[in-house]
């Protein structure tokens, strides 16, 4: 997991701070609760509240407390949630849902983090084999530095460890921005049909974060 790439592809998949929303004023909180009900809207103040906290805090404590608030949203497959064999919700939708997959983490914490101030060009997504799981899962890398030891927050341990305390998952391959490293025994053909597959994937989700329908 100390193998990274060098540089970040500018264009679709760096993003402009207008398609996430990081805060919900009293009035949108209202149109969430009348749409979605109390419960929902109190999940969407604490993320306001969340923001408030860690707005002036340092690097650690925004991973740890961001990690800390979205593992809290329970887990639910994607067919039991959204009648699909694969769906990456936006934020909004898996606060709104109390309910996503390994997926729907991660995009949200990506998303609440670069919000927070963290450079997004430090944060990777990062597929994964885990010990003892058939189904493959999905984590967020923090590298501080290109040659740094990643911090890893997941779904399954709930903690934040580097890399070399995670021996229980093996790395596939990785991605930020167009590129998309390799990682164990894939051709290249592979390879590139799996970048198309996520690039969709990744702009199916951006044209729902733009409309951001309440």
């Amino acid at each position: 997991m100390r193998r990274r790439v060098a540089a970040l592809a500018a264009g679709l998949w760096l993003f402009s701070a207008a398609l996430v929303q990081a805060y919900f004023t009293p009035s949108q909180l209202q149109k969430i609760e009348a749409k979605y009900g109390p419960f929902a809207a109190a999940r969407f103040k604490y993320l306001n509240e969340l923001y408030d906290t860690l707005k002036d805090a340092d690097t650690r404590t925004k991973l740890d407390e961001v990690n800390d608030f979205w593992n809290g949203v329970r887990y639910g497959s994607d067919r039991k949630v959204w009648g699909k064999r694969d769906y990456w919700a936006t934020p909004f939708e898996f606060l709104v849902k109390d309910r996503g997959d390994c997926e729907d983490y991660v995009i949200a914490k990506y998303f609440t983090l670069k919000e927070l101030g963290i450079d997004p060009g430090k944060l990777y997504f990062v597929y994964v084999r885990v010990r003892g799981y058939k189904t493959p899962h999905m984590v967020l890398a923090y590298y501080e530095t290109p040659e740094a030891e990643p911090l890893i927050l997941d779904s399954l341990n709930l903690r934040v460890f580097p890399a070399s305390k995670r021996r229980d998952i093996v790395p596939v391959y990785t991605f930020n921005g167009d590129l998309l490293e390799r990682f164990g025994d894939h051709s290249k053909k592979g390879l590139r049909e799996k970048s198309r597959k996520v690039k969709r994937k990744w702009e199916d989700l951006m044209h729902r974060m733009q409309r951001n329908e309440l």
